[in-house]
């Protein structure tokens, strides 16, 4: 009876390491899904952002080309007026106020295609240890066509 007695004495207080340890385990992937969550939703949220950007953009035909019968089988667009219809795209949605840094990267488009990318930065809801910044670079592009004709 004394060596059971004895054996069970000698693990006091195991229990509450083990659950210490699975404490801080929990708190560290609950930090790991919270922060790659804001991620992902701030990337998409961008994603977005491009996408309507460059659908503005791709609205902008070259009327004189299709008055001169260039149009072929989708509209032709006017790289001049795609550039000024992101920009004010990017103007009346508040797309600066809505994300952090914001930066309209680049515009380009040949006379079917628009191509915008964006880019902001993300803050983390929690800090990464060993990582200065709390602060995280996002991007997105997105393409748009002309419509078709047909």
């Amino acid at each position: 009876m004394t060596v059971l007695r004895r054996i069970g004495h000698d693990q006091a207080g195991t229990v509450l390491v083990l659950m210490l340890g699975l404490v801080v385990l929990a708190a560290a992937l609950v930090v790991v899904v919270v922060d790659t969550s804001a991620l992902f939703l701030a990337r998409r949220s961008l994603v977005g952002a491009a996408d309507a950007t460059a659908l503005s953009g791709a609205q902008s035909i070259d009327e004189r080309a299709i008055y001169a019968g260039l149009g072929g089988e989708s509209l032709p667009l006017d790289p001049g007026r795609v550039r000024q219809a992101v920009t004010e795209h990017v103007t009346a949605t508040a797309l600066p106020s809505r994300f952090d840094g914001f930066r309209l990267v680049a515009v380009s488009s040949d006379a079917r295609t628009v191509e915008v990318r964006l880019a902001a930065r993300m803050r983390l809801p929690f800090p990464v240890p060993g990582v200065a910044s709390r602060y995280v670079d996002v991007g997105a592009t997105a393409r748009a066509r002309s419509p078709y004709l047909g």
